[in-house]
C-alpha cells in the first residue's frame, strides 16, 4: 500500500511526529490470550501566522462586590502579575480593566501608578452584570469604530483581536436588565469583522452560576473561550492559579482549532507476529487484530481522533494522544493532519513505530502511565455527560470511585527515586505524564466525594467543566522547564532558546583526549565523583552529553518585594549537595502536584515557620531552589543560553521575568555562603566553584561595569547618599572575590587606604541599617540621651542617679566600668573595647532597646549645651555605651559584626590568592572544577578566627566579635600606611556609630548630604562628622530647654491668674489665640471651683469682655485681647462633660450676654427704667 502523495500546496510543517509503542498487557479473553499494547503519538505542528502583527485588546472584568472580599487579595495579586505576563509576550497588548459591582468604570492607569490602583480598590456593592456587559460594550465600540459617523471608519480595521476575561463569585443582583445589555453586547460583537474575538470566564464559590457563565463563554465572540471554577475550601490561592491559568492561557495562544488526525497501518510482511512477556511464553497475535487506533475518545477504539489544538502566537501546537495497538507487526503508520477542513492545512506523514519493550524501568513506566493518561481520559468523558437532570446512580458513583482508587494505587507503584535514575530527556515526559496524572485523579476523587457529601448541582457542572478544561489545555499551560517550551513569548529568550537547540556537544571526543594523560584523568575522575546528581547519580558529564547541567541546591524565601528588589531574597539554607537541573526541575513538578506550590518552592510566603521542600539533599537539609555551576568550558556552553530563564527563576519563580538587576540575586547567595561560621572543606570547594561561575556570569551578560560602579559608590562617595549606595553588603563583598586585581585599580587607586575605607564604610552601613530597628519608635530626648553619652560620657549626677540601677540591666555578663576618677589612656580605653565578653541577648517579642542599652533619659541644661564647643577626648563612660551597642550588634545586627568579620576573613585571604596567581580561575578550570589542596588549606587557615592576632590585638581569649576587633583587624589588613592610633580607631568608632544613629533615616541621611552637604565621611575627617552630629543634638537640646522654660513661664501665668485676687490683674494673664498653649491655659481655668472669682474669669475669658458699671448706673465694656476665640461644638461638647448640661448653658448665656453688651456699646437706664443707648 503506497501512500497519497501529499497536497501540493499545504501551508501545515510537521517539526516533529514520534510514535512509540511499549510493553504488552497480556489478558484471556475466549480463553484465547490477546495482548494490549499502550502507545503515545506526539507530534509538533505549525501553521504561517499572518504577516500582518496583530494586536490583542485584553478586557479584564473583575467583580468588586461585598462578597468576593475574602479572596480580594488574590484577585489584586493576579492583576499585578498581569502586568508582568504582559511584559514577557512578543505581542502588543492592550490591556483594559473593568471593575463592576452596581457600577462599571475602566480602571485608567499608567506605568508608573497601576500598583497603587489597583492596591487601592476595594470590594463593596452589589453585582451588576448590566453594567459590566454594557462597559465591555462601550470599549469595543471605542476600539473597533462601530457605528461611526465617519465613513472613512466604516470599513476600519484595527489589526486587533479581542480576549475577554470575566471574573465573578455570584449572580446579577441588581434591577437593571442584564439580559438586554448582554444581546446588546453580542450584537455589537457581530458587527466587528475581521478579528477574533475570544470570551473566558471563571466563578468563584458556589453563588457564581455556572450555566450563566458557560453560556457566556460560549455564546459571546465568534469562538468560546474557556470556564474556570474555585471554591473557597480548594485552598488560599487556588483562586489567584486558576485565574492566572485562564490569563496566561489567553495571551500564550494565538488560536484554537480543530485538528482531525486518522491513522493508516500497514503491516509487516510475514503473518504473525510473537510476543515475549517473560522470555518464556510465546503469544502469537493475528496481524490483522495489530491495528494502531486512538484509544482517548470513547471505550471503542477508533482510527480517528478529533483533537482541540491550540497555537501559540507563533502558530505552533503540540499534541500527545494515546494509542493502543494488539501487536508489533506494524512496518509504518500513515498520519492524517486536518486542521479546520482547510485544505492548505492538511499533511500526510508516514513513520515507522519506535519499540520499547526492552523490560526496563522506562518503558515499564510509560507503559503504567500511558495507560492510566487514556482511561482517565476516558472516565472524565463518561462524568461530561452528567448533570441535574441526568445525575449518576450509586452503583455509577462506587463503581467511579473505584477505578480512581485503582489509578492512584497504580501510581504510587512508581517510585520517585527510581524516576530519577531514568535520562533526563525521557524523565522529563514522565514526570510530566505521572503529575498530570496525579493532579487529575486527585480532582476527580474531590468531585466524586462531593456527591455524597450533597446533591448534585450546578456547582457539580462547574467543577467537572474546570478540570475539563484544565485537561484540555494541559500542553498549553506548561512552563516548567527553562527551555524553548517556555521562551517563546520573548523574541531574546527565543534566539537563545534557538541556540541551544542547535547546541551540539561532542563528550567523547573531549573524553578520549583526557583519557590519554593519566593525570587529567584523575582530576575528571574526581570531578565526577564530586560533581553527581544525588537524584539520578549520574556525574556531570553524563548529564552534559544531554545538554543537561550541574549545580547545587538552596533553601530560599521570596518575599513579595523581590520583583523591585531582587537582594530581599531571604536565604535560608545554602546546600552541598549537586543536582542536575532537570532532576530539580521534575522534583518541583512532582512535589507541586501533592504539596502545591508554597510548600515546594515556597511560593512568595515568608516566615520562620514557612518551609518549603522540593527534595531532601545529602543531609536531608530542604532543597527548593537551583543554581547552576561553571566546571568546564564545555560545561557552560548549555548554561549561557538558559541563564537569564535560571536566574529569572530563582529569583521570581517565572523564567521570563528576567531584569539586569536579579543577577545580584546570585552575589548575594556567594555573599551569605563566605559569610558563614567554621566553613568547612565541602564548602569551600562549592564556594570557590561558585565564584568561578559568577566571574563567567558578569562577563557573558557584561555586568562589570555595574559592579565597579557599586564599589565605587560605597568607597568614593557618601555612603548617605542613599540612591546611590547599594541594597546589600554581602553583594559587596562577594564583588571582591569575583574582580581582577585591574579591574579593582579603576576603583582603589589609593590602594590599602581605599580598602581601608571601603570595610569600614561597610562597618558604618551595617550599624546604620541596624540602629533604624534598635531605634524605631524611641523618643528623640532617648535618642539624644545616647549621642549625649557617645560624645561626652554620662556628668557626675547621672552616674550618681543611676548606680542603683546597673544591677537591673539584662546584660549582666557585660562589665561595668568603675565610676571611680581614674583616667586611662586611649590605648588602654581601647583595650577595653577589644576584650569584653560577648552576651548571647535573649530577646523580647517586643524588646525595649533603649533598655538593652542602658539609656536613661537625660534633662538637658546650658552647661550641656556649652560644652559642646569643643570635641571631647574619648573616656570610659563611652567606651562603655560603645561595648552595649558593638554587644548588640553582634546579637543583632542586618549583617551582624561576627558575619562580616567572615567575610573580610574571606575575601583577604582569596585576595592572597589572587595575587600570587593571576590565572586562578584557569587553574580551576584545568582541574575540571575542583581547586588545588593548597587552595583550600590557605582559605582554611585564612578564615579561622584565631588567624586575626598579630601586634596591636589583644583579643587572645576570643572573648567578642565586635567593633572595637573588627575595625582593628581592618587596620591590620590595610592600615599600614596610615598610622592610626588607638585613639583615632575609637574616634572613627564614635563618629560611625553617633552618624548611624543621626542618619538611620533615609530621610535624614539624604537632608544631610544633598540639602546640607555635610562632611559623612569619617575616613577623610572624623572629627568634622563628631562636630556636625554634636551641632545637631544641642541645637534640639537648647530648642527643648528654650520649650521648657517656656512651659514653665507660662506655668506660672496659669498659677498666676488662678490665684489673682483683681480682674485687672488676670487679664494680663490672659494669652493670645495664637499661643500653642492656649488651650491648656483654657483647660486650667475650667477647674474655678477652687478659685476666687473662679466661674467670673471664665466667663470674661470666653467673651473676650470685661464688663463693669460707674457710679452713675452706666454700663461699659472692654475688650481683653484683640481676637475673640469662637469655640464650637466639640469645647461645648466638654463643657457639658466637666459642668453638666444646666450649668454650661449658664455659663454660655452668660458669656453670650457679655458680647451682646460689648456690641451695643454703653447702655444708661431713663426715667422710665427703660435702657438707652449713649
Amino acid at each position: 500500500m503506497e501512500p497519497p502523495p501529499p497536497p501540493s500546496s499545504s501551508n501545515l510543517t510537521i517539526h516533529e511526529l514520534n510514535v512509540n509503542l511499549f510493553e504488552p498487557v497480556i489478558t484471556e479473553e475466549n480463553d484465547k490470550k490477546v495482548a494490549s499494547i499502550d502507545g503515545i503519538l506526539k507530534a509538533t505542528l505549525q501553521i504561517p501566522i499572518q504577516s500582518t502583527k496583530r494586536k490583542l485588546l485584553l478586557i479584564v472584568i473583575v467583580d468588586k462586590s461585598r462578597s468576593i472580599q475574602t479572596a480580594w487579595f488574590q484577585i489584586q495579586s493576579t492583576l499585578l502579575n498581569l502586568f508582568s505576563m504582559i511584559s514577557n509576550v512578543d505581542q502588543e497588548i492592550i490591556l483594559e480593566i473593568l471593575f463592576f459591582n452596581s457600577f462599571c468604570y475602566r480602571l485608567k492607569y499608567t506605568k508608573e501608578n497601576f500598583r497603587e490602583l489597583i492596591l487601592n480598590e476595594k470590594p463593596n456593592g452589589k453585582t451588576c452584570f448590566a453594567a459590566a456587559f454594557s462597559m465591555t460594550e462601550d470599549t469595543i465600540k471605542q476600539y473597533y469604530k462601530i457605528n461611526s459617523e465617519f465613513k472613512s471608519e466604516r470599513d476600519f480595521d484595527s489589526q486587533t483581536d479581542t480576549a475577554i476575561v470575566l471574573l465573578t463569585d455570584g449572580s446579577h443582583t441588581t434591577t437593571r436588565d442584564h439580559k438586554k445589555a448582554f444581546n446588546n453586547l453580542r450584537n455589537t460583537i457581530d458587527l466587528v469583522k475581521n478579528a477574533s474575538i475570544v470570551a473566558s470566564t471563571m466563578g468563584f464559590t458556589p453563588n457564581s452560576r455556572f450555566n450563566d457563565l458557560d453560556g457566556i463563554r460560549r455564546l459571546l465572540g465568534n469562538s468560546a473561550g474557556i470556564y474556570q471554577y474555585s471554591d473557597p475550601s480548594d485552598g488560599a490561592y487556588a483562586l489567584q492559579e486558576k485565574l492566572t491559568f485562564i490569563l496566561k492561557y489567553v495571551l500564550n495562544s494565538s488560536n484554537t482549532f480543530n485538528l482531525n488526525i486518522k491513522l493508516e497501518t500497514i503491516y509487516n510482511n510475514n503473518n504473525n507476529n510473537s510476543i515475549t512477556t517473560d522470555g518464556s511464553t510465546n503469544t502469537t497475535i493475528d496481524n490483522q487484530k495489530s491495528l494502531l487506533t486512538f484509544n482517548n475518545e470513547s471505550i471503542k477504539s477508533s482510527i480517528k481522533n478529533n483533537y482541540q489544538l491550540t497555537l501559540d502566537q507563533f502558530g505552533i501546537g503540540e499534541i500527545s494522544l494515546g494509542i493502543n495497538s494488539s501487536g508489533y507487526n506494524i512496518s509504518e503508520v500513515i498520519v492524517h493532519f486536518d486542521i479546520n477542513g482547510d485544505e492548505k492545512l492538511k499533511e500526510i506523514k508516514s513513520i515507522s513505530p519506535t519499540i520499547k519493550n526492552d523490560q526496563s524501568e522506562e518503558s515499564k513506566y510509560y507503559t503504567i502511565l500511558i495507560g492510566l493518561d487514556s482511561k482517565i481520559n476516558l472516565l472524565l468523558n463518561e462524568i461530561e455527560r452528567f448533570n441535574i437532570k441526568n445525575k449518576p446512580s450509586e452503583a455509577q458513583k462506587s463503581e467511579y470511585l473505584k477505578q480512581i482508587i485503582q489509578y492512584q494505587s497504580k501510581l504510587s507503584e512508581i517510585d520517585n527515586m527510581k524516576l530519577f535514575r531514568i535520562k533526563s530527556g525521557n524523565r522529563s515526559e514522565l514526570v510530566e505524564l505521572k503529575r498530570q496524572s496525579l493532579n487529575m485523579t486527585s480532582q476527580l476523587l474531590d468531585l466524586i466525594n462531593s456527591w455524597d457529601r450533597s446533591e448534585w448541582s450546578t456547582t457539580s457542572n462547574a467543577r467537572v467543566a474546570d478540570i475539563t478544561y484544565r485537561y484540555l489545555f494541559k500542553n498549553t499551560g506548561r512552563q516548567r522547564r527553562m527551555n524553548l517550551k517556555v521562551a517563546r513569548n520573548s523574541t531574546n529568550i527565543k534566539e537563545q532558546a534557538n541556540k541551544f537547540k542547535d547546541l551540539q556537544i561532542d563528550m567523547d571526543e573531549l573524553l578520549e583526549d583526557i583519557a590519554q594523560d593519566e593525570k587529567q584523568s584523575s582530576l575528571l575522575d574526581a570531578s565526577k565523583q564530586l560533581f553527581t546528581d544525588v537524584l539520578s547519580l549520574s556525574d556531570w558529564t553524563e548529564a552534559l552529553e544531554e545538554k543537561d547541567i550541574m549545580g547545587f541546591g538552596l533553601s530560599i524565601q521570596r518575599p513579595e518585594s523581590v520583583i523591585d528588589d531582587p537582594t530581599q531574597i531571604r536565604i535560608q539554607d545554602i546546600s552541598t549537595t549537586f543536582i542536575c537541573k532537570s532532576s530539580i526541575e521534575d522534583a518541583i513538578a512532582l512535589s507541586l502536584e501533592v504539596h502545591g506550590q508554597e510548600k515546594t518552592t515556597g511560593g512568595f510566603e515568608v516566615g520562620h515557620d514557612k518551609q518549603s521542600v522540593a527534595v531532601r539533599g545529602r543531609g536531608r537539609e530542604a532543597i527548593n531552589s537551583f543554581l547552576p555551576l561553571y566546571l568546564h568550558k564545555e560545561h557552560w556552553k548549555p548554561i549561557k543560553y538558559q541563564l537569564k530563564n535560571i536566574i529569572a527563576y530563582f529569583v521570581t519563580l517565572d523564567p521570563l521575568a528576567f531584569s539586569f538587576d536579579q543577577i545580584n540575586a546570585l552575589f548575594l547567595v556567594l555573599g551569605t555562603l563566605i559569610s558563614k561560621n567554621d566553613i568547612g572543606e565541602r564548602e569551600l570547594l562549592l564556594a570557590i566553584q561558585f565564584t568561578r561561575t559568577l566571574r563567567e556570569v558578569a562577563v557573558h551578560l557584561n555586568f562589570i561595569p555595574r559592579m565597579l560602579q557599586q564599589l565605587d559608590a560605597i568607597v568614593n562617595n557618601p555612603i548617605y547618599l542613599i540612591s546611590a549606595q547599594p541594597k546589600n553588603l554581602f553583594v559587596l563583598t562577594s564583588y571582591l572575590l569575583v574582580l581582577t586585581d585591574k579591574e579593582l585599580e579603576t576603583v582603589f587607586k589609593n590602594g590599602s587606604c581605599d580598602h581601608f575605607k571601603l570595610w569600614q564604610n561597610i562597618l558604618e552601613s551595617s550599624i546604620r541599617r541596624a540602629c533604624y530597628t534598635f531605634f524605631d519608635k524611641m523618643e528623640q530626648t532617648k535618642i539624644d540621651s545616647f549621642l549625649f553619652q557617645i560624645l561626652f560620657g554620662s556628668n557626675d549626677n547621672d552616674n550618681n542617679n543611676n548606680n542603683n540601677n546597673n544591677n537591673n540591666n539584662n546584660n549582666e555578663k557585660i562589665q561595668e566600668i568603675n565610676n571611680e576618677k581614674e583616667i586611662l589612656e586611649p590605648n588602654e580605653l581601647f583595650n577595653l573595647l577589644l576584650n569584653y565578653k560577648f552576651d548571647q541577648i535573649k530577646f523580647k517579642e517586643q524588646q525595649d532597646y533603649g533598655e538593652l542599652l542602658n539609656i536613661k533619659k537625660k534633662t538637658f541644661t546650658d552647661d550641656d549645651v556649652n560644652q559642646s564647643r569643643f570635641i571631647k577626648k574619648v573616656n570610659q563612660e563611652m567606651v562603655q555605651s560603645m561595648i552595649r551597642i558593638s554587644n548588640l550588634l553582634e546579637n543583632r545586627g542586618y549583617p551582624n559584626i561576627t558575619l562580616l568579620f567572615n567575610s573580610l576573613r574571606y575575601v583577604k585571604t582569596w585576595r592572597s590568592i589572587y595575587k600570587d596567581q593571576d590565572n586562578i580561575f584557569n587553574v580551576i578550570d584545568s582541574r575540571y572544577g575542583i581547586p588545588p589542596n593548597e587552595y583550600i588549606e590557605i582559605m582554611k587557615n585564612g578564615t579561622r578566627s584565631s588567624s586575626i592576632g598579630g601586634s596591636g590585638v589583644v583579643n587572645n581569649n576570643n572573648n567578642n566579635n565586635g567593633i572595637g576587633n573588627f575595625i582593628n583587624t581592618i587596620n591590620k589588613f590595610y592600615g599600614d600606611g596610615l598610622n592610626f592610633t588607638p585613639e583615632i580607631l575609637l574616634d572613627h568608632l564614635r563618629a560611625i556609630i553617633v552618624q548611624a544613629v543621626s542618619y538611620r533615616i533615609n530621610k535624614h541621611a539624604t537632608f544631610a548630604v544633598v540639602e546640607k552637604k555635610l562632611e559623612t565621611s569619617v575616613f577623610n575627617d572624623h572629627k568634622k562628622c563628631i562636630t556636625n552630629i554634636t551641632n545637631d543634638v544641642m541645637y534640639r537640646a537648647a530648642d527643648a530647654i528654650r520649650s521648657m522654660k517656656a512651659i514653665l513661664m507660662f506655668s506660672a501665668t496659669m498659677d498666676k491668674a488662678a490665684r489673682s485676687t483683681s480682674m485687672d490683674e488676670f487679664m494680663t494673664t490672659i494669652p493670645c489665640i495664637r499661643n500653642s498653649l492656649f488651650m491648656k491655659f483654657t483647660h486650667s481655668l475650667m477647674s474655678f471651683g477652687n478659685n476666687q472669682f473662679g466661674e467670673l474669669k471664665f466667663v470674661v475669658f470666653l467673651s473676650n469682655t470685661y464688663v463693669t458699671c460707674d457710679d452713675y448706673g452706666n454700663i461699659l465694656t472692654k475688650k481683653i485681647v484683640k481676637h475673640t476665640w469662637e469655640f464650637g461644638k466639640h469645647f461645648y461638647k466638654y463643657m457639658i462633660k466637666s459642668f453638666g448640661i444646666e450649668k454650661t448653658k449658664q455659663i454660655v448665656q452668660k458669656v453670650n450676654h457679655h458680647i451682646y453688651l460689648h456690641d451695643h456699646k454703653t447702655f444708661n437706664q431713663n426715667d422710665d427704667g427703660v435702657w438707652e443707648n449713649n
